[in-house]
């Protein structure tokens, strides 16, 4: 991914147990969405998730109590081969499509080494504000529906192993790599 912008550092990711990743995120208004120190911001939040090798990043995930989150996944990864547009999100609210669901390994940064399967709705509707302050909607299905899921708790306070359907398969992801 081209997230690597000169003079842009990393974050440090903020580890389970930090207050904030409990807290539901403060929304921003589209004139604070396009100030500089946003915009910077969201920069510096790509940077970080590239470095991590994260799929997303939230704002509580670097220490921010903003409802702002970033996803992105270049094409032909293990993870996805699709790929993932590099995308940034203010105020996400989701709205599922249909009844399915799909239960798959989930990980985060802030959890780090660890996996567990989570139920997840495979389809979704998106909308939030994009990086210019505008209003805008998605559909998303499959891996990508996880990682907006995913990505929105993390918002409102949650972290995968809230979701997950007791603790039975979380994994440390080398023990997971040994089962094959």
């Amino acid at each position: 991914m081209s997230a690597n912008i000169v003079g842009i550092g990393t974050r440090k990711v903020t580890l389970l147990g930090n207050p904030v990743l409990r807290k539901v995120l403060r929304k921003l208004k589209p004139d604070e969405i396009r100030s500089e120190e946003i915009r910077r911001l969201v920069q510096e939040m790509a940077v970080t998730m590239d470095e991590y090798d994260g799929v997303g990043v939230a704002g509580n995930q670097v220490g921010e109590d903003l409802s702002v989150f970033v996803m992105g996944l270049p094409k032909g990864t293990k993870r996805h081969p699709d790929g993932i547009e590099l995308t940034v999100v203010f105020n996400p609210v989701i709205k599922p499509i249909g009844d399915e669901f799909e239960e798959d390994w989930e990980g985060c940064l802030s959890v780090p080494d660890l996996r567990g399967k989570v139920r997840r709705h495979s389809k979704l509707e998106l909308t939030g504000h994009g990086l210019d302050g505008k209003p805008f909607k998605r559909t998303y299905e499959g891996f990508p529906a996880r990682v907006v899921q995913h990505e929105t708790d993390h918002l409102n306070g949650l972290v995968y192993l809230d979701r997950m359907d007791g603790l039975k398969t979380l994994s440390y992801m080398s023990e997971i790599g040994r089962r094959g």
